[in-house]
């Protein structure tokens, strides 16, 4: 608004309120809206009226209107609360939306044969590869995203590849696998503010489409978190089962082919180990004293970041804002993970430095995610508040946070399956210390309870130093990268144990 509209509003506020300014601001409150004040000389006028001093206000800053929150739903079915200034926030967006749209629309017709909707994606977007990226990071129109999404991220190309009934035929053989039960457990919890979700339609949908993934992809199956990808999928591409489906199996794929990090969604996680590593050394980088405030807590980015990687944001960020990420994740891939995720701790570095312990850090984050209505800001700091992030460094950490998470995996597979191994055998495993608890039929069983009987000074011809030795060798020998199964396992430690105490005659155990 101009200046004299300005003047107008504030004049006819006054007049409306006895020139009294509490009243006039009052009056305005009864607009129901925040007020964004734009010039400073605009500023003074509603509060001038009896000669009171204006407070200060920084540029862009909001003059609230009603505390009262406004409720209903968004766009996609969720549930909102919002206060005034939240409002006023989703207001701006929307504009912004509008002037986006027109370019897209204008962007459509010169790639896509002039098709702006619609779910087939069957055109190909023009090869302007920067012009696509400044777009995307911008924000796709929610209606365009059915048509776009599948070609940015090559679903529309993937389905093509297999029969029609594809999708049919592995939604009905998931609902037979090993994962099925933990998919119905987690289908009701999923979006439980969202009604079209915890409709029936939409509860048959996303089982649907977890079904026909697990059996797609049986190597991965299910892991809690894809119920949200999915269903977040089947709100924004119309509740079309078929297209969520090719998305989700274009972002997990465990052939290195999926958008996403390999093996993040692994019975292990182990590859959401290796991008949390990854961030927190970004973290490092990029935010040195937040950095340094979350080791002096103690506070693990794991804990921070988890739920942001394994949920692409959707379970943390308002769902329009969730649905930017999307768009740019979708053509430029997971690096914009790790870009939204500093851009989040950057625009609130302050509040979480003001934290004095990993709990209160980890609230504070995910209340400032919540409330991260101003879509444009996030993206903006993201792609342009955090500095170059090439694939080359994203990568050179990976490689290194792989061989990290390696070694302690193999570690830990190594502990379990000597654990589960000498267990079978009459032995505990703890680390790489072994004791003897008992010794084999024959042997002094009136000492086999006594606590010095584990002891290798009281061991006789000194079998149990051996035995130790033996296997605290075994352990290093496999923590070196071999992986035993438990039966091959159980078969090495009964050899070394037969070795160890002089056994003359030794049968492996059958596998």
């Amino acid at each position: 608004m101009a200046g004299s509209g300005w003047q107008q509003l504030a004049a006819s506020a006054k007049e409306l309120a006895g020139q009294s300014a509490s009243k006039a601001k009052a009056v305005s409150a009864t607009l129901g809206k925040a007020v964004v004040a734009t010039s400073k000389e605009v500023r003074q006028l509603i509060v001038a009226a009896d000669g009171e001093a204006a407070p200060a206000v920084a540029d862009g800053q909001h003059v609230e209107g009603p505390r009262q929150p406004l409720e209903g739903e968004d766009a996609y079915g969720f549930a909102l609360e919002l206060t005034a200034e939240q409002a006023a926030i989703l207001d701006r967006c929307h504009a912004k939306e509008e002037r986006q749209r027109q370019r897209w629309q204008q962007y459509m017709r010169g790639s896509m044969g002039g098709g702006g909707g619609g779910g087939g994606g069957g055109s190909e977007l023009a090869a302007d590869h920067q012009l696509l990226k400044k777009l995307c990071r911008k924000g796709i129109p929610p209606e365009l995203r059915q048509a776009v999404w599948l070609q940015l991220c090559g679903a529309h190309e993937k389905r093509g590849q297999h029969q029609p009934a594809y999708y049919a035929d592995a939604a009905m053989q998931g609902a037979q696998s090993q994962f099925a039960h933990q998919i119905e457990l987690d289908v009701p919890r999923t979006f439980p503010n969202n009604s079209w979700v915890q409709s029936e339609a939409g509860q048959n949908a996303l089982r649907h489409v977890l079904y026909a993934f697990a059996h797609h992809n049986p190597r991965v199956g299910y892991c809690q978190s894809m119920n949200y990808l999915a269903a977040m999928l089947l709100l924004v591409l119309g509740r079309d089962e078929e297209n969520a489906f090719w998305v989700l199996a274009c972002l997990i794929d465990d052939q290195d082919e999926g958008i996403l990090y390999r093996d993040m969604y692994a019975r292990d996680l182990s590859g959401t180990h290796v991008e949390m590593r990854c961030l927190r050394e970004l973290v490092q980088h990029k935010l040195p004293r937040l950095a340094a405030h979350m080791d002096a807590l103690a506070c693990d980015m794991s804990i921070l970041a988890t739920d942001w990687f394994l949920c692409l944001f959707c379970t943390s960020l308002p769902v329009e804002t969730a649905a930017r990420v999307w768009d740019a994740l979708l053509h430029e891939g997971t690096k914009v993970l790790f870009r939204v995720a500093l851009a989040l701790l950057k625009l609130h570095e302050p509040l979480l430095l003001a934290q004095d312990n990993p709990g209160e850090l980890l609230r504070a984050a995910r209340a400032v995610a919540a409330e991260a209505y101003d879509r444009d800001t996030l993206m903006r700091v993201a792609f342009e508040g955090v500095g170059s992030m090439p694939m080359e460094r994203i990568n050179s950490y990976r490689a290194r946070k792989q061989r990290e998470v390696d070694r302690e995996m193999a570690a830990r597979e190594t502990r379990v399956n000597l654990q589960a191994a000498v267990r079978g055998q009459g032995f505990v495993v703890h680390e790489s210390e072994a004791v003897l608890l008992q010794r084999p039929a024959g042997t002094e069983a009136a000492a086999a309870d006594s606590p010095q009987h584990a002891s290798p000074a009281r061991s006789g011809s000194g079998n149990g130093v051996r035995w130790v030795s033996h296997l605290q060798a075994l352990t290093s020998s496999i923590g070196g990268g071999v992986k035993d199964s438990i039966d091959r396992g159980r078969m090495r430690i009964a050899h070394r144990r037969a070795q160890s105490l002089g056994a003359t005659a030794y049968e492996a155990p059958s596998p």
